[in-house]
C-alpha cells in the first residue's frame, strides 16, 4: 500500500512493530498480560511449519499448548525485544492474528538451527542454554552450554551473540572471542563448544549472519586512523565511543573530539567483508566455486564502508554507507536472478522516487531480499536482473519515537526490518522525511567521493610533496562526511530525534577546523599552481610510464578532485537554514557555517589572486624566492599606488607588496621584508602612512584619500590575520609575536626574539635567541634586557637574576660550567655592571666563600672555607688575597689572628691552639717570626672558688713560658735570642685575643648596602625615580648611599613583594617556563619569514653598547676563551685575570642549546625557532643550583630541633591582609604599646612571608652565619662563640636600623613604654623573629664545644640518674627525704615536662618564660606535699629541689644553654627581667646546675 492509502489496522495502534506474512499486515493478539512498553524487535526466528515438520518428523506444540507436544496446523515464530524478552507467534492458517505469548525475560540473542532443531539464547548473565524442539518447547527442558570447562577464565566466558547455520553454530564473546558448535564443511566440526579464531587479531567483530551452509561476518579495520590520518596522540578514555565526546573549550578536549570524529568516520569506511562455509557455489562471493577450508576476505567490498549485512538460506546482502547495496549467492529460486560468485550492486528501478531510491536497509528471507526505503516502505527484490520494483509496502507509523544512544568508535544501528520465512517485522519509526533530500545529497557526496579515491591513492603512492597535507586532509574529510552520513541517517530514521546530537551541529567547531584546514592545504597548492605543476610531474617519465588513470594528467581533473570536499559543507549550511525556521535557538550554529563559508570563499579568491600575481609581470626574479604556498598577495603598488613619503626626487623606484604574512618594499637595489605580526601602522598627515618596525620607522605616501583608506584597511586586517586573531578585531599597539632581527641591527643582530612588544619595541616578558646558541628568557625594559630573568650562556654556564641595561646587575645567581661537572662553580650575590660587585657567595671544588666583591675580585669581609685543606679564614680581602685583619681557624683547630698580607699573616698577632698552648707576637702561619711569648700550659694553676675553666677571663693556668726571638715551625718552636722560665702562671687566653679581629659593625656591610638597594630599586615608575635608582644601583665607580623617605620605602617594599607574587604565581611549575607558554614561538615546522634584510654588507655589533672595559657584556664581537676569575683555566701556572666574566663571539662552539638548558617540557622544545634541540651539558639546572648545599658539617652538637637549617620555618604562607597595606602604627613620634604589638604582629609575618624584603634578608644573613660559624668539618675552637654572640649583636642593631626606617617611632637604643618596664630595643623586638632555628643553632654549637668539659660530667650524672628511682636519686644527692613526697606531686612532673621546652626554644625571653614557669611548679609540687607540715620552701630547699627537676627533665647541653643564655640577656634590655622573678629562678637554676657538675654521682651503700 502507498503512504497515503490507510495505516493498518487499528487495533496495532501502539505497538512498537508491524509484521506481514506474504505482504499482509497481520493483527497482533497478546495473551496473558501485555507489556506496559512495546519495545522494538531485535531478532526473529522461523521454527518451521506443518510441511515442514511432515518432512523433518518434528512436532511443534500449539500456542495455547506450549510443551504439551500437541500438533499444530500453525506457522510458528520466537520474537526477541529490545527489553530482553522473548515471545513465542503463532499464527492460525487462514487467519491474520498472530498470538504472542511471553517464554522468557532474561534473554539478550536467539537463534534456531534446523537441521539438528536446537534452539539457542544468550542469557543476560553472558551464559548460553539450548533446547532440542522436539516434543515442542518446554521452560524445564533448557541445558546450559560450558565454554571453559577447564576454568581457566577467573570469571569464565561472557556470550553476547550467537548465529546458527543449518548445522553449525558459532557464539561471540563479550571480548570478541568465537567459539564453535556443530559443523560446517572443513571450517570446524565440534560436538562441545570450542574457541576457534575466525578473524584475525586485533580486529573487532561488529555482526555475523548465516545461511544454510555460509557465514558472512563484518569486521572492523585493522589498520588504525592514527597511522593513515596522522592524528596526534593524546591520552583515550577507555571504550572510546562517541558518547565520550564533550564539547569542552580546553584544547585537549578539541583535539580529542576531533580525533573521536576521524576515526569513528574511518571505522565506517574501512569495514572488511570475511565469509566461510560448509560449500562454495557462489555461496561466499570469493568469485569462484571453489570449497575453502578456511575464512576468505571480500576484498571487493574492502574500503566501501559496508555498515550492514544479511544472509538468506542461499544467499547474502550488504549495504554500504553511501545506500549501494551488493548481493551474492546461488539463484534456486529466483532470488537474485542470476548466481553470482562475486558481490554484484543491486541497481534500483529508475522510475522510483527519490525517497525510494534511498535504501535505509536491506534484510533477507529465505528466498527474497527486502529493503526499507526513505519513505518507510517496503521493497520486495523481484525475480529478474536485480532491477526493484514496489511490490509489497508498508506505511510509517505514528509511534513514539525511540532514543538510542550511539554505539562504540564503529557506531551500529537497531535493525528496522527483520525476516524469517515468510514474515516481514518492520520496527516503526517516524522518519524526518523533510531532510531527506539533505540525506540523499550526502549519500551521493560519499559515493562521488570514494569513486575518485583511486586517484587520490595513486597520488598518494607517488608521494608528491606538493600534494602531501592537501592528500591528508581529503582523506580526513572523506573519514569526516562518512561519520556525518552515519550520524545524519540515525537523525533521519529517528535513531534520535534532537538537532544538537547531529554531528556537525554537536561538534561544529571541529567541523570547521577540520574544512579550515582543508581550505587552507587547498588554497596553499592552488596559490603556487600547485596543480598545473603537479600535472607537468605526472605528465614527464618515470611516471608518465606508470599512470594508471589518464585524467590525472589534467589539471581541470585535478581541481574538479579536489574542489569537490567544497560542496559538503554547503549541505550543512542548507540544513542549518531549514533547521532554523522551526528551531532558532540553533541560529548560533548557522552563523558559524555561514561565516565559515564566507571566509573560505575569500580564501580561495586569495588563492586564485595569487596563482596570477606568481604568473604575471609582477613576479621579477628577485621576488621569485618569495614564492610559497601559504602565502598570498593582499595588495600591490601597482594596483593602488604607493610610495615612500621622503622618496622625493631620488632616481630610485620603490614598489610595495602586501603579502599574508609581510610587507615587501621591492627598490631598485635591495629588497626588505617587514613581518606583519612585528609591524605597527598609524594614519599620519592627509595622506600618509607611518609604518614602524622593530628595527625601522617611515612614512608611506598614496594619491588619494581613497586610496590610503584601502591600504590602512588591508594592512590592518592583514595584521590581525598574521597575530591569529579574529577578523574585524582591533589592531593591538601591545603584542606578544616573534621577530627575527636582521644582521644590520646594532644590538641584536640575527637574534631571534620573542615576546612582549610595544610599538615596536620589546617591552614585558620575552625569549631571546642568539647566534652563538645564548638565550635569554625574561623581563625587558624598552628594548633593554632589563629586570628579573635567565641567561644560558653555551660553555659558559646558566645566569638567573637581576638585569640591567643588558648587563647582570643587582641579586642574581650565576653557574658557571667549568672543564667537567667537578669544575663548575656556582656564585650567588650581587652584581654590578656585569661584574661580580657587593656582597656575595661563590662555591666550587677548591673553597666556598661568602663576603664582599669589588669588580670581579674579593675585596672587603669575608668568609673563606678552604674544601681541600679544610682551613677557614674571616677577615679582609684585597684584589682576591687575604690582606687585613683577620683571623684564620685550621683543620687541627689552631686560631691565628692578626694582619694579613699577600695570604699570610705577619706582623703581631696571636695564635691558640688545640692543646691550650697560644702565642703572642710576631708570627706566620707557619710559626713564630720575631719577638714574641709563647705560652706552654701544663695543668690547672688552682683557681679561686667560683673561677671556671669556661671563665675567660679569670681562669688561669700553670706551665711553661718561652719569650724573646722566636722562630722555627709550630711543632718545633725555637729560641733565637731569649729565655724560657717553667712554672709560672698566667691566663687561660692570650690578653691581646679579639683584638685584631674584624671589627663586628664591619662584617657584612656590603649585604646590608645590596639589601637597601635592592629594596630602594623598586620604583613606582622610572620617570618618577630616577632618583630612587640611581641611589639604589650606583656603579663600580661610586657608590652611593640610599637615602629614603619612609613613604618612599613602603612604596619599593609594595612593589618588591608586588614582583616577587608576579614571579610565583603560577605555581606549580617554573616562572621561566609558563613565560615560554605565554609567548608564540613559532612552530617549528613554518619558520617566520625572513624579516627586513638588505643586499648591503653587514657587520657584528655587541649586544649592549658602552664602554670596552671589564664589565660583563653579553655578547662581545672577539671571539675568545671565556675565563672567570681562578676556575675556567686548565692551567693554574697560567692563570690570567680576565677583564670581563663573559665575552662571546659568534663563532662560539653552542655546547647549551635553547630551551634545555630551561628545564621545560619536549613539546616546548619543538616550538623553537628552528627546531633545534639539543640537550647542552649544564651541570645542574638551575632549581638544583640555587638550592644547592655541601652538608660537611660532621659535628655531631646540634639542638634538637624538627628542622634544622638556616632560615626562619616557614610553610607556604598566606598572605596577611597586614603586609598587603601600608600601616598606621609606629609612624608617629611617640610609641604606644598598642604600636609595639602591631608592629610585633607585622613583623613576625613580614620574617615569615617568602614574599617580604625582610624575609629575603633574613635568609642570607643566616647563610653568612652558617657559614662563618656553623659550617665545619672538625670540632670548632672554643674562642668563637664570644665572637660569633658579638657579631650577632651586630647584625641585629643593623637589621633594627632598617626596621626604624619603617617604623620611625622606634626607639634609636632602646626605651621603656610609658608606665611599664618593657624595654623596647632591637634585642627584645627582633630576637624572638629573626633568631632562628639556624642561628641559635649555630651559636648553640659553638658554645656546647666551650662548655662540653662541664657538659660531659653532667650527661654522666644524667646517666646515672636515669638508672635510679627517686628514693635513690634523693640518698645519692644527699637530700632530706622530705623531698621524695615532692617527686611524687603531679606539679613535680609539670615542671619536668615544662623544663623539658627548653631545648625546643629560640627566644631568651621564650627560655625564660620556660624556666620561671618550670620554677613556679616545682613551688607549688613542694608546698602541695608539704600542706600537712606547714613547711615553707626557702633557698635551702630550692636548690636540692631544682636539682631533681633537672637531672629528670635531662635538657641535653643544659650548660651550654644557660651560658648562651645568659650571653643573650646581658646589657640593659633583659635589666628588668634578671631583676625579678625570671633573673632569680635562671639563678637558681644555674646554681642547682653547678651543684650536680661539681661531682661524678655515685651510688652511696
Amino acid at each position: 500500500m502507498s503512504n497515503g492509502d490507510s495505516k493498518g489496522d487499528s487495533s496495532n495502534a501502539g505497538e512498537a512493530f508491524a509484521i506481514y506474512y506474504n505482504g499482509h499486515a497481520l493483527q497482533l493478539q497478546w495473551k496473558g498480560v501485555p507489556p506496559l512498553t512495546r519495545s522494538p524487535a531485535l531478532r526473529l526466528c522461523y521454527m518451521g511449519s506443518e510441511r515442514e515438520e511432515t518432512k523433518t518428523g518434528s512436532v511443534i506444540g500449539t500456542a495455547t499448548g506450549i510443551g504439551t507436544g500437541t500438533r499444530s496446523d500453525s506457522n510458528w515464530l520466537l520474537l526477541l525485544t529490545a527489553d530482553q524478552t522473548l515471545y513465542s507467534a503463532q499464527l492460525a492458517t487462514g487467519s491474520k492474528i498472530l498470538e504472542l505469548t511471553l517464554l522468557r525475560t532474561d534473554i539478550v540473542d536467539v537463534d534456531f538451527c534446523r537441521g539438528s532443531r536446537q534452539l539457542f539464547v544468550v542469557l543476560a548473565n553472558g551464559s548460553v542454554q539450548r533446547q532440542l524442539i522436539t516434543g515442542g518447547y518446554r521452560p524445564s527442558a533448557w541445558q546450559t552450554l560450558s565454554f571453559d570447562p577447564l576454568e581457566l577464565h577467573d570469571e569464565g566466558v561472557c556470550m553476547r551473540r550467537v548465529c546458527c547455520s543449518e548445522q553449525g553454530v558459532v557464539f561471540v564473546s563479550v571480548s570478541g572471542a568465537t567459539y564453535v558448535l556443530g559443523s560446517c564443511g572443513e571450517v570446524f566440526n565440534a560436538e562441545q563448544p570450542r574457541h576457534m579464531r575466525l578473524c584475525e587479531e586485533g580486529k573487532q567483530l561488529l555482526d555475523l549472519v548465516a545461511g544454510d551452509e555460509h557465514f558472512v561476518m563484518l569486521l572492523s579495520p585493522h589498520q588504525l586512523a592514527e597511522d593513515v590520518l596522522q592524528l596526534q596522540e593524546h591520552q583515550e578514555e577507555p571504550g572510546g565511543s562517541l558518547k565520550s565526546l564533550h564539547s569542552g573549550s580546553s584544547e585537549h578536549s578539541f583535539a580529542a573530539n576531533t580525533r573521536h570524529l576521524l576515526q569513528q568516520g574511518y571505522a565506517l569506511l574501512h569495514t572488511q567483508l570475511f565469509t566461510f562455509g560448509a560449500s562454495n557455489g557462489g555461496l561466499l562471493g570469493t568469485g569462484d566455486h571453489i570449497k575453502r577450508a578456511h575464512v576468505a576476505r571480500l576484498e571487493k567490498l574492502d574500503g566501501m564502508g559496508v555498515c550492514s549485512i544479511a544472509a538468506g538460506r542461499e544467499h547474502s546482502v550488504a549495504r554500504t554507507l553511501d545506500g549501494r547495496l551488493y548481493h551474492w549467492g546461488l539463484n534456486n529460486r529466483q532470488q537474485l536472478g542470476e548466481d553470482l560468485s562475486s558481490p554484484m550492486e543491486i541497481c534500483l528501478a529508475e522510475q522510483l522516487t527519490p525517497e525510494q531510491h534511498t535504501a535505509l536497509e536491506a534484510t533477507c528471507g529465505d528466498y527474497r531480499t527486502m529493503l526499507l526505503n526513505a519513505a518507510g516502505q517496503i521493497q520486495t527484490l523481484p525475480h529478474g536482473h536485480g532491477h526493484a520494483q514496489s511490490q509489497s509496502q508498508s506505511s510509517t507509523y505514528e509511534q513514539t519515537l525511540l532514543h538510542l544512544q550511539m554505539g562504540a568508535a564503529w557506531p551500529r544501528q537497531m535493525r528496522l526490518l527483520h525476516c524469517a520465512g515468510g514474515y516481514t517485522l518492520q520496527n516503526c519509526r517516524q522518519f524526518q522525511r523533510q531532510y531527506h533530500y539533505f540525506l540523499s545529497h550526502l549519500e551521493s557526496q560519499l559515493q562521488l567521493l570514494l569513486k575518485q579515491r583511486e586517484a587520490v591513492q595513486t597520488l598518494l603512492i607517488w608521494e608528491l610533496p606538493a600534494l602531501a597535507p592537501l592528500l591528508l586532509s581529503w582523506e580526513r574529510i572523506v573519514c569526516l562526511v562518512a561519520a556525518t552520513l552515519h550520524s545524519l541517517e540515525g537523525f533521519y530514521r529517528a535513531d534520535f530525534v534532537q538537532p544538537a546530537d547531529l554531528l556537525f551541529i554537536c561538534y561544529h567547531r571541529e567541523y570547521i577546523e577540520l574544512f579550515e584546514n582543508y581550505t587552507k592545504a587547498y588554497c596553499d597548492v592552488l596559490s603556487v599552481n600547485g596543480f598545473g605543476e603537479t600535472v607537468a610531474t605526472i605528465g614527464a617519465p618515470p611516471l608518465s610510464n606508470h599512470n594508471p588513470l589518464a585524467e590525472l594528467a589534467e589539471e581541470s581533473y585535478l581541481t574538479r578532485l579536489f574542489q569537490q570536499p567544497f560542496a559538503v559543507y554547503q549541505q550543512f549550511m542548507q540544513f542549518m537554514e531549514l533547521l532554523v525556521k522551526t528551531q532558532p535557538e540553533y541560529d548560533e550554529h548557522r552563523v558559524a557555517w555561514s561565516e565559515f563559508a564566507r571566509m573560505s570563499c575569500i580564501s580561495q579568491e586569495l588563492a586564485v589572486n595569487t596563482k596570477e600575481f606568481w604568473s604575471s609581470k609582477e613576479c621579477t626574479p628577485r621576488i621569485a624566492h618569495l614564492r610559497q604556498s601559504q602565502r598570498r598577495v593582499i595588495l600591490t603598488s601597482a594596483l593602488v599606488p604607493l610610495k615612500l613619503g621622503n622618496a622625493g626626487i631620488s632616481m630610485s623606484s620603490h614598489s610595495f607588496i602586501l603579502f599574508s604574512d609581510f610587507l615587501c618594499q621591492l627598490g631598485s637595489h635591495a629588497l626588505q621584508t617587514y613581518p606583519l605580526n612585528a609591524l605597527w601602522v598609524w594614519t599620519e598627515g592627509e595622506l600618509g602612512l607611518r609604518i614602524t618596525t622593530p628595527e625601522k620607522s617611515f612614512v608611506l605616501v598614496t594619491r588619494k584619500t581613497e586610496y590610503r583608506k584601502v591600504w590602512l584597511d588591508q594592512l590592518q586586517s592583514s595584521i590581525v590575520a598574521a597575530l591569529g586573531r579574529p577578523l574585524g578585531s582591533p589592531v593591538p599597539s601591545v603584542r606578544s609575536t616573534a621577530y627575527e632581527y636582521s644582521r644590520d641591527h646594532p644590538k641584536f643582530s640575527r637574534v631571534k626574539s620573542c615576546g612582549t612588544w610595544r610599538k615596536g619595541v620589546l617591552h614585558g616578558n620575552c625569549y631571546l635567541e642568539y647566534p652563538d646558541g645564548s638565550v635569554y628568557c625574561g623581563e625587558m625594559h624598552h628594548g633593554l634586557i632589563e629586570g628579573y630573568g635567565k641567561m644560558v650562556i653555551p660553555s659558559t654556564g646558566v645566569y638567573v637574576g637581576n638585569f640591567k641595561g643588558g648587563r647582570f646587575h643587582g641579586y642574581g645567581v650565576y653557574e658557571i660550567n667549568g672543564n667537567g661537572a667537578h669544575d663548575s662553580e656556582i656564585y650567588e650575590g650581587n652584581f654590578c655592571e656585569g661584574l661580580f660587585h657587593g656582597h656575595g657567595m661563590m662555591r666550587n671544588n677548591r673553597y666556598i666563600y661568602v663576603g664582599e666583591y669589588m669588580a670581579n675580585t674579593r675585596s672587603g669581609y669575608g668568609v673563606m672555607e678552604d674544601l681541600n685543606s679544610g682551613d677557614k679564614y674571616m677577615g679582609m680581602f684585597v684584589d682576591n688575597k687575604r690582606c687585613g685583619t683577620g683571623s684564620c681557624i685550621t683543620n687541627r683547630g689552631d686560631y691565628f689572628e692578626g694582619n694579613f698580607a699577600a695570604d699570610d699573616l705577619t706582623g703581631s698577632g696571636v695564635a691558640v691552639f688545640e692543646n691550650d698552648y697560644y702565642y703572642e707576637g710576631e708570627l706566620t702561619l707557619h710559626g713564630p717570626n720575631g719577638r714574641g711569648e709563647y705560652y706552654m700550659p701544663s695543668g690547672d694553676a688552682g683557681n679561686p672558688l667560683g673561677a671556671s675553666e669556661e671563665d675567660d677571663d679569670n681562669y688561669e693556668l700553670i706551665g711553661n713560658k718561652m719569650f724573646g726571638q722566636l722562630s722555627g715551625s709550630w711543632e718545633t718552636v725555637r729560641i733565637q735570642t731569649g729565655e724560657m722560665v717553667l712554672n709560672r702562671r698566667f691566663p687561660k687566653y692570650p690578653s691581646s685575643l679579639g683584638r685584631m679581629a674584624v671589627d663586628h659593625n664591619r662584617k657584612w656591610r656590603a649585604l646590608f648596602h645590596n639589601f637597601e638597594s635592592d629594596v630602594a630599586n623598586c620604583s613606582v615608575s622610572t620617570s618618577s625615580s630616577n632618583s630612587l635608582a640611581s641611589l639604589s644601583m650606583g656603579t663600580l665607580k661610586k657608590a652611593v648611599k640610599s637615602t629614603l623617605s619612609t613613604a618612599q620605602i613602603w612604596s619599593c617594599i609594595a612593589i618588591y613583594m608586588n614582583k616577587q607574587r608576579a614571579r610565583d604565581a603560577a605555581k606549580p611549575g617554573n616562572y621561566f617556563n609558563n613565560i615560554l607558554l605565554s609567548l608564540p614561538l613559532p612552530p617549528k615546522s613554518s619558520p617566520p619569514p625572513q624579516p627586513a634584510t638588505s643586499s648591503s654588507p653587514t657587520s657584528q655589533t655587541s649586544l649592549v653598547s658602552g664602554k670596552q672595559q671589564s664589565k660583563l657584556d653579553l655578547f662581545n664581537s672577539t671571539p675568545r676563551r671565556i675565563h672567570s676569575q681562578e676556575t675556567l683555566c686548565r692551567k693554574l701556572d697560567e692563570l690570567q685575570r680576565s677583564d670581563s666574566l663573559i665575552s662571546i663571539g659568534h663563532n662560539s662552539t653552542m655546547d647549551t642549546r635553547s630551551l634545555v638548558s630551561f628545564g621545560l617540557d619536549e613539546s616546548l622544545l619543538n616550538r623553537s625557532f628552528n627546531g633545534e634541540s639539543n640537550a647542552g651539558n649544564l651541570s645542574s639546572s638551575f632549581s638544583n643550583m640555587s638550592h644547592h648545599n655541601h652538608n660537611n658539617n660532621n659535628n655531631n652538637i646540634s639542638k634538637h630541633r624538627n628542622n634544622s637549617n638556616c632560615s626562619i620555618t616557614s610553610t607556604a604562607s598566606t598572605v596577611s591582609t597586614m603586609l598587603d597595606q601600608v600601616p598606621s602604627f609606629g609612624m608617629a613620634s611617640t610609641l604606644t604599646e598598642h604600636d609595639v604589638s602591631c608592629i610585633r604582629l607585622y613583623l613576625e609575618q613580614a620574617f615569615k612571608d617568602r614574599y617580604h624584603p625582610l624575609y629575603a634578608l633574613n635568609e642570607r644573613i643566616a647563610n653568612c652565619f652558617h657559614y662563618s660559624y656553623g659550617y665545619w668539618k672538625v670540632k670548632p675552637t672554643p674562642i668563637l662563640a664570644k665572637q660569633a654572640m658579638r657579631e650577632w649583636e651586630s647584625i641585629s642593631r643593623r637589621i633594627y636600623r632598617f626596621v626604624r626606617k619603617m617604623f620611625p617611632a622606634l626607639p634609636e637604643d632602646y626605651c621603656y613604654l610609658d608606665g611599664t618596664r618593657e624595654v623596647i630595643s632591637h634585642i627584645t623586638l627582633l630576637y624572638p623573629l629573626v633568631l632562628s632555628e639556624g642561628i641559635y643553632s649555630t651559636l648553640f654549637v659553638l658554645y656546647a664545644n666551650k662548655y662540653n668539659r662541664k657538659d660531659e660530667i653532667y650527661r654522666q650524672n644524667l646517666n646515672h640518674a636515669e638508672k635510679l628511682n627517686d628514693d635513690e636519686l634523693v640518698q645519692v644527692l644527699g637530700h632530706d627525704r622530705c623531698l621524695n613526697a615532692v617527686m611524687l606531686a603531679t606539679q613535680f612532673d609539670a615542671a619536668v615536662q615544662t623544663l623539658k621546652q627548653l631545648q625546643e626554644k629560640f627566644s631568651p625571653q621564650d627560655m625564660l618564660t620556660v624556666i620561671q614557669r618550670s620554677m613556679e611548679l616545682l613551688t607549688e609540687a613542694y608546698e602541695h606535699a608539704m600542706a600537712a607540715n606547714g613547711s615553707q620552701l626557702n633557698a635551702d630547699n630550692m636548690i636540692p629541689l631544682s636539682m631533681l627537676g633537672m637531672l629528670r627533665a635531662a635538657v641535653p647541653h643544659l650548660g651550654a644553654e644557660l651560658a648562651l643564655l645568659d650571653d643573650l640577656t646581658g646589657g640593659p634590655n633583659f635589666q628588668a627581667e634578671m631583676n625579678g622573678m625570671a633573673g632569680y629562678c635562671y639563678t637558681t637554676l644555674k646554681a642547682a646546675y653547678e651543684h650536680v657538675t661539681m661531682r661524678t654521682l655515685q651510688r652511696t651503700s
